[in-house]
């Protein structure tokens, strides 16, 4: 035994050296970056695993021809589509027995098992940005994907009961606490220049969603449900003692002393036009997401009769597309606020009004696309990827008018924006069962409404200057771009 302690000890001896050169030859803002992707996609893998572990193995009561008939028989467009048979002028429906696709018993399930994630990240980002403010972003952030893959390891024995869904309230608590930790880590260890970038970094979220709609579906057809769990599990494990060992022994020493925790302006923050401008438009883009994620491949498969086998690839492939889109609108939005070309609160709007105006057009003509089928599939693909530019728009925004108390600026956004969340999981759970094409279109007009309104909201309102209330003896209020030498360059270069 004590020989195993002892290679135990000379191992952990043995990475921390690893540690050190890596930190040394690569940079640790770079390690920091590496590991914010990878821990995002750990979130990610978890939010929709539980999606992935009912649907992977479901054994539907149709087949494909059954489908395939229902969809031409019940939907407004396949009937409205399809060419007179016999050369007749009218389109004959043959009576068939009815197919109950529209929100089976597993929809019903997926969908609590969805919400109850959604109010556990309600619940959390304004109180973790407290807890960060006392113990440090660093800690927290890695204890929040620690506890969301952790907690996975229970589900197997709680599958499907009252405690599988008290698992996945915790679970969203912990991912919503990773929000607020990870902006207090931009706006402390990120130059200026570079933070609309790193803040892009959190759309890694959805190339977990990809991840585990490929492989996590690949595994539990191959190995079953209960091994997606230990594989999270594992895999989270893994991350936060490199994690640790990277980059958390590292920052937390050398961690600014703000008293955040003491000296926040609750009042001025609660009545600042800004901070609330942040959070509405953040409701949009969770409105769009949610109508674009839960809604639009049902209503290819339901009005189009798209074909199932396409669901999967539908359901991950673009949101690979909304990560890389996301990066480069992070890119591109620091250069021009480098550049002096336009002041950061231009650049913020113009991001906003990227992530929400073309977005609410397209999803408004998703319902009105004819009879091709790719159309929409088009449609969809591109209206994902321009609401990739919502990190750079208000996410960064959130960091601009307070970078002192960015965490909890952003927690309240966050909050908000969770709450939209899941009322847009509400309208679009109950609106979009049935194939035909007016009821969908009522849904995309709501949210194609509710993304114009909080766009609006954020132009009149939103900013990227530095707010008074921002303890004005620190920072000096933005009046354009200027770029300040970090206080923690010997550490981070």
């Amino acid at each position: 035994m004590a020989s195993g302690f002892a290679t135990l000890k000379r191992g952990s001896i043995q990475i921390h050296r690893a540690a050190k050169v890596v930190n040394d030859q690569i940079g640790s803002r770079q390690m920091l970056a590496v590991f914010v992707i990878t821990g995002y996609v750990l979130c990610g893998v978890v939010e929709q695993s539980a999606s992935v572990a009912l649907r992977a193995n479901s054994t539907s009561t149709y087949s494909e021809a059954e489908f395939a008939e229902y969809v031409e028989n019940t939907s407004y467009i396949t009937r409205y589509c399809q060419p007179p048979s016999n050369k007749s002028t009218v389109h004959v429906v043959r009576s068939i027995p009815h197919i109950e696709i529209p929100m089976t018993r597993t929809d019903e399930t997926e969908a609590v098992l969805r919400q109850a994630f959604m109010w556990g990240s309600l619940v959390s980002p304004l109180a973790a940005s407290r807890v960060a403010a006392r113990v440090g972003a660093e800690r927290l952030f890695g204890a929040g994907v620690l506890g969301t893959g952790v907690v996975a390891i229970m589900v197997p024995a709680a599958w499907l009961t009252p405690g599988h869904v008290a698992i996945r309230i915790i679970q969203g608590i912990f991912v919503g606490a990773t929000f607020p930790a990870a902006h207090m880590l931009a706006v402390t260890w990120i130059k200026t220049k570079h933070v609309s970038a790193f803040i892009s970094l959190y759309t890694a979220v959805n190339l977990g969603y990809a991840v585990v709609g490929i492989l996590g579906t690949l595994l539990v057809r191959s190995l079953g449900r209960d091994w997606l769990s230990y594989v999270i599990a594992l895999s989270s494990f893994l991350w936060y003692f490199l994690w640790w060992r990277f980059v958390e022994e590292s920052l937390h020493p050398n961690r600014p002393k703000r008293d955040e925790h003491r000296n926040l302006p609750w009042r001025r923050l609660l009545t600042s036009k800004p901070a609330w401008a942040c959070g509405i438009a953040v409701v949009g883009s969770q409105w769009a997401d949610a109508t674009l994620m839960l809604g639009v491949t049902k209503y290819l498969k339901l009005v189009y009769g798209f074909s199932i086998e396409y669901q999967d690839i539908l359901q991950s492939l673009p949101h690979i597309g909304h990560f890389l889109a996301a990066i480069a609108f992070g890119i591109i939005v620091d250069h021009v606020r480098e550049s002096g070309v336009v002041s950061t609160t231009t650049a913020r709007k113009l991001f906003v009004y990227i992530s929400h105006f073309p977005p609410a057009a397209l999803m408004f003509v998703l319902g009105y696309t004819g009879c091709d089928p790719a159309a929409p599939a088009a449609l969809y693909t591109a209206a994902l990827a321009l609401t990739a530019a919502t990190p750079a728009g208000v996410f960064a925004s959130a960091a601009d008018i307070a970078p002192n108390f960015a965490g909890t600026v952003f927690g309240l956004c966050q909050t908000v924006g969770a709450a939209g969340l899941l009322a847009a999981n509400y309208v679009v759970s109950e609106g979009l069962h049935g194939s035909f094409a007016g009821w969908w279109r009522l849904v995309f007009g709501v949210s194609s409404a509710v993304l114009l309104t909080t766009a609006a909201f954020f132009m009149a309102m939103g900013s990227g200057s530095v707010q008074d209330w921002n303890l004005p003896g620190d920072i000096e209020p933005e009046l354009e771009p200027i770029e300040e030498p970090s206080r923690l360059d010997s550490v981070l270069e």
